[in-house]
């Protein structure tokens, strides 16, 4: 049982935030079967349980004559789907409208051209029927030849309840929120820094963009974003702690926000990179020396439990490998379990969610956005007027009732707007300021029943030498241009002088481990 006392202010309820980002899963894939055996009475859940939901084939498509359509379907494995989905502009405007630009069929997301596939008719609600064109065409361009049926179904493949059993027991025990969309239709790095900062500063992709091409180099993400109010920044000067616990000091929240130029202590790295759950947090959590906020970064390099689809075909590179959905999985219930059993557990608002949805289907259409800026137009033409696909939004709290369902639409912005309140800063940009919180989730009252225990869902672990030899992905090449952008800014040509490799030369997961362990000896 936990306090009953009556608090002045929701938000006053928890000392310590606790966010765990995770990658590329839209809400569908994760969470759209979270209630298929029933919504509780008196409650809405936008998901998957009214019905069949499908998208069209295209008529390009090799055997469109005997299939017409995809059905959505319990996912085939932990794997799903391979390759990688889009999920670049061009590819989210297919995904959402079902249109490819003729110059743009069988091309790579970087090497599209404009209107980037975006209809001149678009309709102001995306139909979403687009998912299995888009991954047609991203298949055809990545492996230079059409594609059948058992290969592009899989993006219409989403999780039942049994094979999530962590995300789903948290969703229903504690808060889901049916309509939390990414703040921007594209990328990791831009929705990460819509978290943290309200704003890409007008990038739309990554700085090491799809297939590895060097689209926007990291000066220009430096002069656009670095440059920004953060987060880290407001929590600075309300004198409020904060921590990102990370795979490595070159952490990809550091990459983005710039914050390691003056971040001593507050970015803590895992010492040997062997655990499950990161080293730092769970120090802190168990001295009861926890910050005010705490950022979770995933493992993005070394046997990755970010739940990003796979980019590597794991029945060629590890038969042991569980895949990356079930690793997350993993990292959920051993953060949820930690908190659970500290004495700080009542005080900790835990959220766990997703940056973008990674090309994985969704049919839930996102709604305008008001621009970070009055009148921007970043990359592309872009307006930043549009929100993303949805993602999974899970809240954990002991003053969040069993069973709670939020409706309402939010965004990554949600989450500034909200820390405002609880923290006593401003607003960053227009688009936080315009954000609904989400205050109203928390009850004045302590929930009645315990936090449920958990079941580890992969209770033996992984053995990180089966991931040494698989290739890098587009994410984790530019997690390395980030790097060692941080560590040039501090030190000019010190890669050189020092006399390592560079990003370019990184071929494995396991050479990336090392270059970014041989770098951080020289900060």
């Amino acid at each position: 049982m936990t306090d009953q006392t009556e608090t002045t202010s929701p938000l006053d309820n928890f000392d310590h935030v606790v966010v765990l980002m995770l990658e590329n899963r839209s809400f569908d894939n994760l969470l759209g079967f979270l209630y298929e055996d029933g919504v509780p009475a008196g409650k809405s859940f936008a998901g998957l349980q009214d019905g069949n939901h499908s998208n069209p084939v295209p008529s390009r498509a090799i055997d469109a004559a005997s299939h017409q359509q995809v059905n959505v379907e319990k996912a085939a494995d932990y794997h799903q789907p391979y390759p990688d989905p889009g999920e670049t502009w061009p590819h989210v405007n297919t995904q959402l409208f079902n249109h490819v630009d003729p110059d743009n069929v069988g091309v790579d997301g970087a090497s599209m051209t404009s209107p980037y596939n975006l209809p001149t008719d678009a309709p102001a609600v995306p139909p979403m029927n687009g998912f299995v064109n888009d991954y047609i065409n991203t298949n055809e361009a990545l492996l230079d030849k059409q594609v059948k049926y058992e290969q592009y179904s899989q993006i219409m493949q989403c999780f039942k309840p049994d094979q999530l059993p962590v995300m789903s027991a948290l969703a229903q025990n504690f808060a889901v929120f049916d309509h939390w969309f990414c703040s921007v239709p594209s990328q990791t790095w831009c929705n990460r820094a819509f978290w943290h900062t309200g704003t890409s500063g007008g990038e739309l992709i990554n700085p090491i963009g799809e297939g590895g091409h060097s689209v926007r180099n990291m000066w220009d993400w430096h002069k656009q974003v670095w440059h920004k109010k953060n987060l880290f920044d407001a929590l600075a000067e309300q004198d409020i702690s904060w921590k990102i616990y990370a795979e490595t000091v070159f952490s990809l929240t550091s990459a983005i926000n710039g914050v390691i130029k003056n971040s001593s202590g507050h970015v803590v790295s895992d010492p040997d990179l062997s655990h499950e759950l990161p080293f730092g947090f769970q120090h802190d959590l168990k001295h009861n020396s926890l910050p005010q906020y705490s950022f979770i970064e995933p493992r993005f390099i070394m046997a990755h439990n970010d739940q990003h689809p796979s980019t590597w075909n794991s029945k060629i590179f590890g038969k042991t490998d569980p895949g990356t959905v079930l690793r997350g999985e993993k990292l959920i219930y051993d953060v949820y379990t930690a908190i659970r059993n500290s004495p700080l557990r009542d005080k900790i608002l835990l959220i766990i969610t997703h940056d973008e949805h990674g090309g994985c289907f969704d049919h839930v259409a996102p709604p305008a956005a008001v621009p970070p800026v009055a009148g921007e137009t970043g990359l592309d033409g872009f307006k930043f007027d549009r929100l993303g696909v949805r993602v999974p939004m899970i809240m954990v709290s002991s003053h969040i009732q069993p069973g709670t369902i939020i409706n309402e639409t939010h965004d990554h912005a949600s989450f500034l707007k909200t820390m405002s309140l609880k923290w006593g800063f401003g607003s960053l940009t227009e688009r936080d300021r315009n954000a609904q919180d989400f205050s109203h989730v928390f009850s004045a009252q302590a929930r009645s029943t315990d936090w449920p225990e958990l079941t580890d869902p992969l209770p033996e672990g992984d053995v990180k030498s089966n991931y040494h030899d698989h290739p890098l992905s587009d994410l984790q090449k530019s997690i390395l241009a980030g790097a060692e952008h941080l560590l040039e800014n501090q030190q000019p040509d010190v890669l050189k002088r020092a006399g390592l490799k560079v990003r370019q030369e990184i071929e494995t997961v396991k050479d990336a481990v090392d270059h970014l362990e041989s770098m951080s000896k020289l900060l």
